[in-house]
C-alpha cells in the first residue's frame, strides 16, 4: 500500500472518528442560505413547511428547531439535535439501531433494514419472546431478520382477523439497540381467537393465540411460508384477575376509607358463572331461573393477616331502594327464608362468596344486588364471623351491582326456565358512603 492509499485510509478513519465524537460541521451561514437569527433575515421555522427568512423569503438555517414537526433543514443538509444546527452529513433521528442504517430519499433522512446484517444468518434465529402483562400480552421479533427472510411485517395478524384490531396489530420499537416489530394481545376470552384455559388445582388461567405472519411478494415471487407463531400467558387466578380479563362485566364498586384514616380502598361486587370465580356475567350471558348465581366482593387491600372483608347484609330488589326485597344475608349469616343462600366465604379472608338460586320478582324486569361490607381485624373475638345479630358499631359501606334484567313475565315461585338476561354497562351505584372504624 502506497503513501497516497495510507493517506487516504487515514482519512478516512479520522473522519469517522471525528463523526463518533461528535465533531460535526455545521453549515455556515451565505448570502443565498443565510442563518435565521441574523437580522438581514430574521426568519422562523413553520410546522410542515420549513425555516424561512421574514425579510426576501428566503431558506434559512436554523439555531432552534423541532424536527418532528418541521423540515429543519433545506433539502441537502440535515439537522443535528445535539448541535443544533444544520450539517452536509447525513444524520437520523433518532439515531438508527445496529442492524439499520440512515439514508437519504428526496431530502428525507430515514432508518431501513442494513441488509449486511443478517445477511449470512439461517432462518432457525428467528425467536419470537413474549412479555406477559396484566394489560397485554406482547410477542416481539427482530424487524430486521423478518425482512432478510422476506417476511411481510405489516401483515401480522391473530387467528381470528375478522376484526381491524386483530390484523392491524404490529408496531416498530428498538429494544437493546436493535429493532424489534411487536404484536399485542389483550387477555380476554374470545379477543381476536384467544383461547383460556384454567388449572383449579393450581388457580391459574392461561390464554393462548397464534400469530401468523405472511410472506411479502416481490415481482410475483414469494420465497417464505407464513409463519406461525403459538403464544400463552398464564395468570394467578383471583376475582380481580378475572374481571380485568372479562369483556364488559356486570359489576359495582365502592371506596371504602383505609384503615389508618388516611387514603381510601377499593372493594369490586360481581356475578359469576362458577364456583371457580374466574368467569364473570356479561352482558352478552343469559341463565335461567333455578340456576345457580356465584356472588363475588373483592378487594384491593393486601392485608389479609390483620383484617378481613366482611358482608354485613345482602339483599336482591326489584329497585334500586333495599327497603323492599329479599335478604339474603343478615349479620354476616345466610338468611333463611324464600331463597336457598349458600356462603362459601364471609369475614375469613378479603373476599366474600355467596351462592344463590337464581329468581325473579313477579311483573318487574330487573333484580338489584346490594350489599353492606365492612373490614373487621381479625382478632381472637372472632369479630369477623357471623352472628345473628349485626353489631351495630360496626360501620358499613353499601355496594349495588349494576341490575340484572329479565326477559320474559313470571312469578316469584315460578318452576319454569325462563331466560334471565344479564345486561348492564361499567359502573357503580353507591348509595352511602360511611367511615369505617376498625375495633
Amino acid at each position: 500500500m502506497g503513501r497516497q492509499e495510507i493517506g487516504l485510509l487515514l482519512g478516512v478513519l479520522l473522519a469517522a472518528l471525528l463523526r463518533e465524537a461528535g465533531a460535526v460541521t455545521c453549515a455556515s451561514g451565505s448570502s443565498s442560505l443565510p442563518l435565521c437569527p441574523d437580522a438581514t433575515c430574521n426568519g422562523q421555522c413553520i410546522p410542515a413547511v420549513g425555516c424561512y427568512c421574514n425579510i426576501g423569503a428566503l431558506p434559512c438555517l436554523p439555531s432552534t428547531c423541532d424536527p418532528n414537526t418541521t423540515p429543519c433543514c433545506p433539502v441537502g443538509l440535515f439537522w443535528y439535535s445535539n448541535i443544533s444546527c444544520c450539517s452536509d452529513e447525513l444524520n437520523c433521528e433518532p439515531a438508527c439501531a445496529v442492524d439499520e442504517v440512515c439514508t437519504n430519499n428526496a431530502g428525507i433522512t430515514k432508518c431501513i433494514c442494513d441488509p449486511d446484517t443478517y445477511l449470512h444468518a439461517n432462518r432457525s434465529e428467528i425467536v419470537p419472546t413474549i412479555e406477559c402483562a396484566g394489560s397485554a400480552m406482547t410477542v416481539s421479533l427482530k424487524k430486521c431478520l423478518l425482512t432478510r427472510f422476506n417476511y411481510n411485517i405489516t401483515g401480522m395478524h391473530f387467528a381470528n382477523d375478522s376484526e381491524v384490531y386483530c390484523r392491524d396489530t404490529s408496531y416498530p420499537e428498538v429494544v437493546a439497540n436493535a429493532s424489534m416489530v411487536k404484536a399485542q394481545a389483550i387477555p380476554l376470552t374470545g379477543w381476536c381467537g384467544n383461547e383460556r384455559t384454567i388449572n383449579t388445582v393450581d388457580k391459574k388461567m392461561t390464554f393462548s393465540n397464534v400469530l401468523y405472519v405472511p410472506p411479502a411478494t416481490s415481482g410475483g415471487l414469494i420465497t417464505s411460508s407464513i409463519m406461525k407463531i403459538s403464544f400463552s400467558c398464564t395468570y394467578n387466578m383471583t376475582m380481580q384477575t378475572s374481571l380485568q380479563t372479562a369483556l364488559r362485566p356486570i359489576l359495582g364498586t365502592v371506596t371504602l376509607p383505609s384503615v389508618n384514616g388516611s387514603g381510601t380502598i377499593s372493594a369490586t361486587m360481581a356475578a359469576y358463572m362458577s364456583n371457580s370465580y374466574t368467569d364473570p356475567y356479561t352482558v352478552d350471558k343469559t341463565l335461567t331461573v333455578g340456576d345457580p348465581l356465584y356472588i363475588g366482593i373483592s378487594t384491593t387491600f393486601q392485608d389479609g393477616d390483620t383484617f378481613r372483608l366482611r358482608a354485613d347484609k345482602c339483599v336482591a330488589s326489584p329497585t334500586n331502594s333495599t327497603q323492599s326485597g329479599v335478604v339474603l344475608i343478615s349479620g354476616g349469616c345466610a338468611a333463611t327464608g324464600d331463597t336457598d343462600v349458600q356462603i362459601i366465604h364471609n369475614g375469613d379472608s378479603l373476599e366474600v362468596m355467596f351462592k344463590i338460586e337464581t329468581f325473579a320478582f313477579a311483573d318487574q324486569s330487573e333484580v338489584y344486588m346490594t350489599c353492606e361490607i365492612s373490614l373487621c381485624k381479625n382478632t381472637t373475638l372472632d369479630d369477623c364471623k357471623c352472628s345473628s345479630t349485626s353489631r351495630a358499631a360496626r360501620d358499613t359501606v353499601t355496594i349495588q351491582m349494576d341490575p340484572i334484567g329479565i326477559s320474559g313475565s313470571f312469578s316469584f315461585n315460578s318452576g319454569s326456565h325462563t331466560d334471565i338476561s344479564l345486561w348492564a354497562v361499567l359502573g357503580s351505584s353507591v348509595l352511602a358512603l360511611l367511615s369505617l372504624k376498625m375495633i
